[in-house]
């Protein structure tokens, strides 16, 4: 098997970069200095980047995260989630075992500039003889297509189908998000309000390792057994207790049972300063016939909005038309569907030397 860090040298020897483990601190300032109202990825956070390193080095024959500081002219420009990572048998680049997101660069406003450093990033993982090709993504939004999508396109690119991505505008007010989500879900919302006792869980929250515990007892329970190495438990909770606004907020909600007490669900809701993911939940759907999980993004999205979020991503919308798709996955992102106030697609693009 090839030597992921000599691979992750030679690319950072093309590049005028520093890992992310070695300049956090850069790597933080870029995030925070990212415009408010554009959509970043959960995964241009560190801890993030982290818990997915661990996570995906027990799904994948081999994997490691090369993140990078991108510098220009000797000074921090923006930064870059990249993974090395072995599946099926062939290497690849992505972003946390995902498609490849592109550079974000908010200390270099011109866009030649961009441009020249995108390329660069490219030319640097176009030139590693071990990878035959990468799959990159941008979700395309408001403002179009951005100098990535040009750059891959240029460098002889292959657009495949689009994903369909679901999305709530939490800078609208109250009633204008009301006035979009489904009207099945508003009913749904009402009742969980008057059937459950709601919390939620934060950095401030004193008994944290005790709540959290209860959550990770209760997604196994419902699992069926343990999906996932304690490791990344473990990240998510301190994920949680780093909530600060220039990295952004991570939350529990917990659903109780008003009669009971009992745990009827919790989810786990993760954001960087400009927006918000949806990453794990369970429901106890056995014992609880009320709908649960409708109270718990309402909630989540009311949370958001009071930390000045602009975008939640609730998820991926897919169609019997889509490769790979499966009636129970439809289901899913018709449920998240009803949430959202915007529809937009993630370009795929394959890229090849």
């Amino acid at each position: 098997m090839s030597d992921l860090k000599k691979i992750a040298e030679a690319v950072y020897g093309k590049l005028e970069c520093k890992p992310m483990a070695e300049d956090t601190d850069s790597w933080n300032k870029c995030l925070a200095a990212i415009g408010r109202n554009t959509y970043v990825s959960w995964n241009y956070k560190p801890s993030v980047l982290r818990y997915q390193e661990a996570y995906f080095k027990a799904a994948f024959e081999e994997c490691m995260d090369m993140s990078m500081v991108l510098y220009r002219g000797g000074r921090p420009a923006g930064i870059w989630p990249v993974m090395i990572f072995r599946k099926g048998g062939k290497l690849t680049f992505g972003t946390a075992g995902e498609p490849l997101r592109c550079p974000m660069l908010p200390f270099l406003e011109k866009a030649e500039g961009q441009r020249a450093v995108i390329d660069a990033c490219l030319e640097a993982l176009q030139s590693v003889p071990e990878v035959e090709s990468f799959l990159c993504c941008e979700t395309v939004m408001e403002n179009g297509g951005s100098q990535w999508v040009r750059k891959l396109m240029e460098r002889g690119g292959t657009a495949l189908p689009p994903v369909w991505q679901v999305f709530a505008d939490l800078s609208l007010s109250r009633e204008e998000i009301q006035a979009k989500i489904r009207r099945t879900n508003k009913y749904s919302i009402a009742r969980g309000q008057d059937d459950y006792d709601i919390r939620i869980y934060d950095e401030t929250s004193p008994d944290l390792d005790e709540v959290f515990e209860e959550f990770h007892k209760m997604h196994s329970e419902v699992a069926g057994r343990e999906t996932r190495p304690q490791i990344t438990w473990d990240i998510q909770k301190e994920i949680i207790r780093e909530s600060c606004p220039d990295k952004g907020w991570s939350f529990l909600v917990f659903i109780r049972d008003k009669q009971t007490g009992q745990l009827a669900g919790s989810a786990l809701f993760n954001t960087t300063p400009q927006s918000g993911f949806y990453c794990v939940a369970a429901y106890d759907r056995s014992r609880f016939a009320k709908p649960v999980g409708h109270i718990v993004q309402a909630v989540a999205m009311e949370r958001m909005r009071e930390k000045g979020v602009r975008w939640y991503e609730i998820g991926d919308r897919f169609y019997d038309t889509d490769p790979g798709a499966y009636e129970k996955l439809m289901a899913i992102g018709h449920y998240k569907e009803g949430f959202a106030t915007h529809f937009f697609p993630k370009v795929l693009i394959q890229m090849k030397k």
